[in-house]
């Protein structure tokens, strides 16, 4: 249970009966879009906010601290006032506290780059688990329940299977309705995809990683930095063996290096070193589409390394 181990970290928990799971900030951008009434994207924007923060989406009971923080933007591309369709770019990004620090790592960072669904300004944003109703709420809920089982997972292994389990069952039925972009075709990175390899019991190396990485990587960072590297470098490492004997899952290592690339380069640029060249060597295997970013690891600690050495060389008082 998600909040079991939070109790590790916080003291004075007490559970808000009816607290829902995210606080989710959503933008809407619409300024590609010409000679329409905008005001119709302010609405959605609103509605898109309330669907998701105003919606119980488990039996979890979670305090204002413990809400999931989400940032979902929606760029739009074209907007059909005839037959109300809206087509655009929807980017979602999910986070999570670490422990003793203002830190929030970002778990997810999901784009869906080919995005239409139909929308009247002032509709309710209706959704049922067990009916495909329409295109925009369905998304959201499938990546609402992605984002509680990552979450889950980062606290205790394999916590987050029945949200992924409740994503499975929005997907089914869009699928089912023949929606573009819900299909399992093992070709295009689709949501059918995602949830299938989420769902693969080949892919438990991925859920291992997903909670080294969080609870006994950046969590010991505060008491352990060195642990807490040695550790990131463990859950690295169950990345290779996902890579290794589940040939379909380059999806989701893509999807762990899409959130976590950035954070990588701050932990291995300074610090103890911890096996520096291994840990690169297995990044630039996994995801060489992130070169750049290794590469500037190696540079970034040279110079750090370089900087402090030529520091405690300096007399007092010669620093300018």
């Amino acid at each position: 249970m998600r909040h079991i181990f939070l109790t590790f970290f916080l003291t004075g928990l007490f559970f808000a009966a009816n607290a829902q799971e995210f606080k989710a900030r959503v933008r809407v951008d619409a300024s590609a879009v010409r000679g329409s009434n905008k005001q119709i994207f302010k609405t959605l924007e609103k509605s898109i906010e309330n669907f998701i923060n105003q919606r119980r989406w488990s039996d979890k009971h979670f305090q204002d601290y413990e809400k999931i923080k989400l940032d979902i933007v929606l760029n739009i591309k074209s907007y059909n006032v005839k037959n109300n369709e809206i087509n655009g770019e929807l980017y979602f990004r999910s986070y999570r506290p670490v422990y003793k620090s203002d830190y929030e790592t970002l778990l997810l960072n999901l784009i869906e780059k080919d995005f239409s669904f139909k929308y009247r300004e002032f509709e309710k944003l209706d959704f049922n688990i067990e009916l495909y109703d329409n295109n925009l709420t369905s998304t959201l809920a499938f990546y609402a329940y992605v984002a509680l089982g990552h979450d889950f997972d980062s606290f205790k292994e394999n916590a987050g299977r029945p949200f992924y389990e409740k994503a499975e069952i929005i997907q089914n039925n869009a699928e089912q309705n023949g929606i573009k972009g819900w299909e399992k075709d093992h070709k295009n990175n689709s949501k059918g995809d995602l949830i299938e390899l989420l769902l693969d019991p080949n892919s438990n190396y991925y859920h291992k990683a997903i909670y080294t990485y969080h609870r006994w990587g950046l969590d010991q960072m505060a008491d352990n930095v060195e642990l807490g590297k040695r550790n990131i470098i463990s859950a690295i490492n169950y990345l290779q063996k996902l890579k290794d004997t589940n040939r379909r899952s380059d999806y989701l290592i893509k999807i762990f290096f899409d959130a976590k690339a950035d954070e990588l380069v701050q932990i291995f640029s300074a610090g103890p070193p911890v096996s520096l060249a291994f840990a690169v060597n297995k990044l630039r295997n996994l995801a060489p589409n992130y070169e750049f970013k290794w590469a500037e690891i190696q540079k970034n600690y040279q110079k750090n390394t370089y900087h402090n050495s030529f520091n405690r060389r300096m007399p007092p008082g010669q620093l300018k």
